[in-house]
Order: structure tokens, then C-alpha cells, then sequence
């Protein structure tokens, strides 16, 4: 089972209680001019360009990384396996805390079938699950 991704970021304190690692899905059916994720809106793979990280060392005009973070690629397809590869890292800080794993986007009911996979590993793991959503979704998926 893969989904498409724009990050996983560890050690989050503000998408549900205790310390959490966050998916952020690729792709939202809505485009809400107050998401704090815009990046998250498209489906489609996008480059982000930061100009206050550029130096304009021109690396990226020759096709090599930019060593500033100023150009990122955003999205990729990931299985579901290796999220939670990712995930399980951080256990005893779950434990300690009371965190565990969010599902948040984008929107990840607009991957429910890699969303529903990853809960159930993080449940059948012990990992406390929490998912922010739009609600813009089929009954059946939520």
C-alpha cells in the first residue's frame, strides 16, 4: 500500500497530545486560502522555491541541490511500511508523553485507503493515532 506524501516530521507538540510524529499527505479536495499547508493543496509534485534561503550560487541552473534548502521537491509516493519505519523511531517518546502518530495533510481522507493502513499499523504497534481532517469525505470514510 503507498500514498503520496510532502513530509514526516518528528518531535511535533501541536497536532494532538504528547510528542507525535506527522504525515502530511499530498492533495486536498478543497483550496481553502487559509491553509497553513498550501503546499499540501495539488496533487501533483511540485518544486518550492524559498528566495530568503537563496544565495543564487546557481546550482540549481545546473541541475545540482541547492545547499540552502531554497529549492525542495514536494511529494512523493511512499509505502505505507516505510511511514511507519519512520514512525517507530520515536516509541519510548510516545510512551513518555502520551504522543504517537497524526495523520494530517493535505487531507489524508483523500487517500483513505493509505490513511486506514497506517492507522491500523500504528494501532496493531500500540501507537496512539490522531488524524486532522477537513471532513471532506465520503460517509464510508469516515
Amino acid at each position: 500500500m503507498t500514498g503520496k506524501i510532502f513530509d514526516i516530521q518528528r518531535f511535533c507538540t501541536s497536532d494532538g497530545p504528547g510528542i507525535r510524529t506527522t504525515v502530511f499527505f499530498k492533495g486536498c479536495p478543497l483550496n481553502c486560502a487559509w491553509c497553513h499547508n498550501p503546499e499540501s493543496q495539488s496533487t501533483e509534485n511540485e518544486t518550492l522555491f524559498y528566495r530568503d534561503k537563496c544565495t543564487e550560487c546557481g546550482r540549481c541552473k545546473r541541475g545540482l541541490p541547492c545547499p540552502n534548502g531554497a529549492r525542495r521537491e514536494c511529494g512523493r509516493m511512499i509505502s505505507a511500511e516505510d511511514v511507519m519505519k519512520k514512525v517507530r523511531e520515536d516509541k519510548l517518546f510516545y510512551k513518555k508523553s502520551g504522543g504517537g502518530l497524526t495523520l494530517s495533510g493535505g487531507e489524508p481522507l483523500a487517500q483513505a485507503d493509505f490513511a486506514i493502513e497506517l492507522l491500523k499499523l500504528a494501532k496493531a504497534d500500540g501507537i496512539h493515532t490522531a488524524i486532522e481532517t477537513c471532513g471532506f469525505a465520503s460517509r464510508k470514510n469516515m
